[in-house]
């Protein structure tokens, strides 16, 4: 998995979230590097959170982003694999 913020969308949104400032959060439906991605909403520009890199991961889908109710952590996983994350910002300040 790539959590550098590198990465590109390469197939369908699947859930939208609002962020609570500017921010859309969003999983992607199927693809070569399936991922969660967000886009600022005041600028337009995408954002990769984490995106699939081993091929294991290829055509499964992210879903089931939510975030804890102080923002700190973001949730998502992969469907087919079964795979679930807990992630947090390295600066520590909650999700936008």
């Amino acid at each position: 998995l790539n959590f550098d913020g590198s990465g590109s969308f390469n197939a369908l949104p699947d859930q939208v979230i609002k962020g609570t400032k500017r921010f859309l959060y969003f999983t992607e439906s199927g693809g070569k590097t399936p991922g969660v991605y967000a886009r600022d909403l005041h600028t337009g520009k995408y954002m990769t959170i984490f995106e699939a890199s081993d091929e294991k991961y290829q055509a499964d889908e992210t879903v089931g982003i939510a975030f804890s109710p102080d923002r700190h952590k973001m949730y998502a996983g992969y469907q087919q694999s079964g795979v679930l994350f807990e992630l947090r910002r390295i600066d520590n300040l909650p999700f936008p």
